[in-house]
């Protein structure tokens, strides 16, 4: 095992539930899917921070269940890799709240 350093470790990570967005709001809010249609808050996420010239130093992920579900959202989690500076989660309107969310890790991780 080899330990090293990630760009990343310097600022930190943001999480995106994927289950949120490709298994439970289409089986539970076929509405709410329509609406998003194929919209991927982590994929925008990823392409905003590439054309801030902020991704590697921030990395948006995908990740599976984190046992916060509600209805219509996603779940997001920003957490610094800054010591004394805890990771947030958030529940998001994937289209409606996605510049709000940038702006929130723009500031904490930025």
């Amino acid at each position: 095992m080899q330990p090293i350093k990630p760009k990343w470790s310097q600022s930190g990570l943001v999480l995106v539930c994927e289950r949120c967005a490709k298994e439970r709001i289409p089986e539970e809010d076929p509405d709410k899917a329509a609406e998003i249609g194929d919209f991927h808050l982590r994929d925008w996420l990823k392409e905003r921070l590439k054309a801030d010239g902020l991704w590697g130093k921030i990395r948006a992920i995908n990740t599976s269940c984190m046992d916060v579900c509600v209805r219509r959202h996603v779940t997001v989690v920003i957490d610094p890799k800054v010591e004394g500076k805890d990771a947030q989660a958030f529940i998001v309107d994937p289209i409606a709240d996605r510049e709000a969310v940038y702006a929130e890790i723009v500031k904490r991780l930025g």
